[in-house]
């Protein structure tokens, strides 16, 4: 019989040989353990090295992106020479008339608060400057004293130019930073730029003042054809309503363009159309996603026909000039070009188109109108000898007549005159020119009736 010391011992001999046993297993336990990690480490360095590797060649093409737009053509381009980034002023998105032997350039002129975020606190003006060619004239730049309302907080930006023959018409985004919606205004001046009214266009979802709108309205452009006003709501589908010489809807027209093949976003406005031949001409913009959330912008250019229902008769099918990273560049804006005017030399046979570039500088292009039918697809021949798709085109595109204008407007279409605005008052000529009780069904009280003409669907 043992004794109680040596059971003691072989008690503790045998709790050691059993801890010995547990410690073996936890050891290998921690040794599987430590090389499942050591193998999981390895893994993950392998899959960083892959990503790395990857946000390498992502970063090398978002620094390298494609060339600046001077380099993507091989038709004559530039920068126009203006005092960029001066007191933190973006000069950009222009517009481009001429008359009476001189060349103009208006340009938007935004001022920024680089400090804040997003939207950012910044104001938009316009300025005019003598062009010579494409070369700014030195000392030439000019403001346009355009109204700030009552609140002297009116914005005016991204104009489009039109020469009327007697008359300058300057369409305008108009808007109160943080307050209104993006509002269409028509500024009418004489060619020494003075103003002699603002039309307010009552049409879509533009009202009839700056705090009237129902929906943001912008990138609409206009042409005269016979003498009469027009406007070009939307590309997609192609929308054209003719106007009287206050702006007011008259008759709309819309036509859809079959087998499109231009896949690079929505087309909008745009330069106001030229006419060529029988043809009105035209560059426009669209965007698609680019980066967190930003877009790039692509111009091209089409054309239609130059009588109703102005169906659209050719356009670009790749763009000819693209938003470029290595375009100068401020904060995060997108990357832009924004085509806002041009002009057709008739002896040269050559487009100058001006545009925006990133939201910070104003470009230009010339293109031989030969080399620029070349890049377009035809839709629509000019001379269309099937007599059956063409009045079928017609007959289901040629919209009604406005015939309730008076009704929905309380506008006076017989009355084509322009209620003068002095620029330091605000609209009052928009206010007296269309009904303020607009919003309610009874139409405004008139001496004598005027009917609205209209022509054969």
């Amino acid at each position: 019989m043992l004794s109680p010391t040596a059971q003691q011992y072989f008690d503790l001999e045998s709790k050691l040989k059993t801890f010995q046993e547990d410690l073996n297993t936890k050891i290998d336990e921690l040794n599987n353990l430590s090389n499942s990690a050591q193998d999981t480490v390895t893994y993950f360095r392998e899959v960083m090295s892959r990503n790395n590797e990857s946000i390498d060649k992502i970063m090398e093409h978002f620094n390298r992106d494609i060339p600046p737009f001077q380099e993507q053509t091989n038709f004559p381009c530039g920068l126009f020479d203006l005092p960029y980034g001066k007191d933190n002023r973006l000069l950009f998105n222009p517009t481009i008339t001429e008359f009476n032997g001189q060349r103009w350039l208006i340009v938007r002129n935004c001022q920024i608060n680089h400090h804040k975020k997003p939207p950012y606190d910044s104001f938009s003006t316009l300025d005019r400057y003598l062009l010579n060619d494409t070369d700014v004239v030195p000392g030439s730049v000019k403001p346009l004293n355009l109204p700030l309302g009552k609140s002297k907080r009116e914005q005016w930006e991204d104009p489009r130019i039109l020469d009327t023959g007697k008359k300058l018409v300057l369409t305008c985004t108009n808007f109160i930073q943080g307050l209104t919606k993006a509002h269409l205004a028509m500024v009418v001046m004489d060619k020494n730029w003075r103003i002699l009214g603002i039309n307010h266009p009552k049409y879509g979802g533009n009202g009839i003042d700056i705090m009237s709108n129902t929906g943001d309205e912008k990138n609409w452009t206009w042409f005269m054809h016979e003498g009469e006003l027009h406007m070009i709501y939307n590309i997609e589908p192609h929308t054209v309503v003719r106007c009287d010489s206050a702006a007011s809807p008259q008759e709309e027209y819309v036509t859809d363009l079959p087998k499109d093949l231009w896949n690079y976003g929505r087309r909008r406005g745009g330069s106001n159309p030229v006419r060529v031949g029988d043809e009105y001409f035209a560059f426009y913009h669209s965007s698609l996603p680019w980066w967190q959330s930003r877009n790039r912008y692509y111009m091209g250019a089409y054309a239609f026909e130059a009588k109703p229902p102005f169906r659209i008769t050719r356009s670009t099918t790749i763009p000819i000039l693209s938003g470029s990273k290595n375009n100068h560049r401020v904060l995060e804006f997108p990357l832009v070009i924004f085509p806002g005017g041009s002009l057709y030399d008739e002896i040269n046979q050559e487009h100058t188109v001006v545009f925006g570039v990133n939201d910070f500088e104003s470009g230009w292009i010339k293109i031989p109108h030969e080399d620029l039918l070349a890049l377009m697809k035809v839709y629509v021949e000019p001379e269309e000898k099937d007599k059956k798709d063409r009045a079928s085109a017609e007959a289901t595109n040629r919209l009604r007549p406005v015939a309730r204008l008076e009704t929905i407007t309380g506008a006076d279409v017989g009355d084509k005159t322009i209620i003068p605005d002095h620029a330091d008052d605000g609209y009052p000529g928009a206010a007296e020119k269309r009904n303020t009780k607009a919003a309610y069904p009874a139409p405004a009280k008139r001496k004598r009736k005027r009917a609205t003409k209209t022509s054969k669907s």
